[in-house]
């Protein structure tokens, strides 16, 4: 189990009791009775990247751990596919239960499901019973969900719910020297404090802002430094995000691919990276998650979404004319003008 992240989880003040829930949760002995952790947060905060960082420590203590991950879409169509009659998958709903770690990504989406919610009741029942554990996120309190079964909520409080909030200013100024030290950006210390009191963002959004930055370094080698901190939280105010249609067509039209081929789950060798460039604009223009983004692009999951940033990063970094025809189609997605060759 590889790490599905491009960097390490960074704890905050803001994080600690959740980060203390998660260990706690895979101690040797799990120190939560019953062994689930219901994890909130606003979307960006970081509950997947604290997740799957412990699940990945948890594999490399413990030989042979059957855990699986899914994105509430993923799991919604495990059993709409099973009361269908497919038998593969009603093979691996039954396989769900005997799991030593189950992951539910979005379960705020289970809200008004009720014939849903059942299932999922059932599955923690399952799992618990067998000695499995359970972690439960969700971009919403239990108490923001409008018709969700007791039995269900009841089950979100029984072990320990802990939240993931937004990082503060001194938290921020932590993020954006950590991420510019891992991009090799030079960033002046004035712009550190600029950046981290005007853009309270979310670590996901932080990290896309250092990012854009890198690219301006690198392309047009300036400085980073209070006056161009300036023109990047100029757009960042409020204006006309692209959404992730937009992002798709953009990225057809300039690939010479069909919106419809790129959202299929056809596996063509020639969708291969318009598919990864527009997963990697949604990601970095609309601060999509992973589990969205898979569920536009073909239904596909939420690891394999970030695999395939990742590796449009990589193959960017080697061929400067696809990083020129990415930072194109970034600049045209935001409203900027597009840079000659």
């Amino acid at each position: 189990m590889g790490t599905q992240f491009e960097h390490d989880f960074i704890p905050l003040p803001e994080n600690e009791f959740a980060v203390a829930a998660v260990e706690r949760l895979f101690a040797e002995t799990p120190a939560i009775d019953p062994p689930l952790l219901f994890l909130f947060g606003p979307s960006g905060a970081g509950k997947s990247h604290l997740v799957m960082q412990a699940l990945e420590a948890f594999h490399h203590r413990y030989e042979g751990v059957r855990q699986r991950t899914l994105s509430a879409y993923e799991f919604a169509t495990l059993n709409m596919e099973s009361a269908a009659g497919e038998e593969e998958t009603a093979a691996q709903l039954e396989e769900l239960a005997d799991l030593d770690v189950f992951v539910c990504e979005g379960v705020q989406h289970f809200d008004r499901q009720t014939w849903l919610q059942k299932k999922l009741i059932l599955l923690i029942d399952d799992i618990l019973r067998s000695g499995g554990r359970v972690i439960l996120t969700s971009q919403l309190p239990v108490g923001a969900y409008e018709q969700t079964h007791p039995k269900l909520v009841s089950r979100f409080h029984s072990g320990v719910t802990a939240s993931m909030a937004m990082p503060g200013v001194e938290s921020r100024k932590r993020l954006i020297q950590y991420f510019a030290a891992i991009h090799d950006l030079e960033i002046h210390p004035t712009a550190v404090e600029q950046l981290a009191r005007k853009m309270p963002v979310s670590p996901r959004e932080m990290h896309g802002a250092i990012v854009q930055l890198e690219a301006v370094q690198r392309l047009e080698e300036r400085e980073i430094d209070n006056g161009t901190v300036e023109e990047l939280l100029a757009f960042q105010q409020p204006r006309n995000v692209p959404s992730m249609t937009d992002v798709a067509r953009s990225v057809a039209k300039e690939f010479g691919v069909t919106v419809r081929s790129i959202r299929s789950p056809a596996r063509a060798q020639t969708l291969l990276i318009p598919r990864q460039v527009a997963m990697l604009l949604s990601r970095e223009l609309i601060q999509a998650n992973y589990s969205d983004i898979g569920a536009y692009y073909g239904g596909r999951s939420h690891s394999t979404v970030m695999h395939a940033c990742q590796a449009l990063t990589r193959k960017s970094s080697g061929s400067p004319e696809l990083d020129y025809r990415v930072c194109q189609l970034r600049r045209v997605l935001q409203g900027q003008p597009i840079k000659p060759r």
